[in-house]
């Protein structure tokens, strides 16, 4: 009992951080809050970048007036109209492939049938004349 007793007592003080581990510890805290506060006035740094982006481009549109803004409004129609008749395109072609293989079928079974009519047909010559040649 007193060896498990020691035993207990070397892994409780080995699962226990050392005075380095927790120096350590402390010092990496202390990067992750200074690079938090690096990050956070990125962000602002960011924000009001994008908000004087927004402004200069409000100003642009208000230099050019109306005709300026229709003219967006009409680039922005016709491309929206581009991409819906690129995928209308796309539709006629896929199925474009689809019948063309459709009608390579159909001309291949036709095919089949075709010669085995002229089979039947050869057939029933055939035995038309061994009727005749029995009558």
């Amino acid at each position: 009992r007193a060896a498990l007793e020691k035993r207990l007592d070397s892994a409780r003080a080995a699962s226990q951080p050392s005075e380095a581990e927790v120096a350590r510890l402390a010092e990496l805290a202390k990067e992750i809050k200074a690079l938090g506060k690096r990050v956070g006035e990125g962000e602002k740094k960011v924000g009001a970048a994008d908000a004087t982006l927004a402004s200069l481009q409000e100003q642009v549109l208000a230099v050019g007036g109306i005709k300026l803004r229709a003219q967006k409004s009409k680039v922005e129609t016709l491309g929206e109209q581009v991409s819906g008749l690129q995928q209308a395109v796309t539709k006629a072609e896929v199925g474009l492939e689809s019948k063309t293989a459709a009608q390579a079928k159909l001309e291949a079974s036709l095919s089949k049938q075709q010669a085995a009519a002229e089979g039947l047909e050869r057939q029933g010559r055939e035995l038309e004349e061994g009727v005749k040649k029995l009558e």
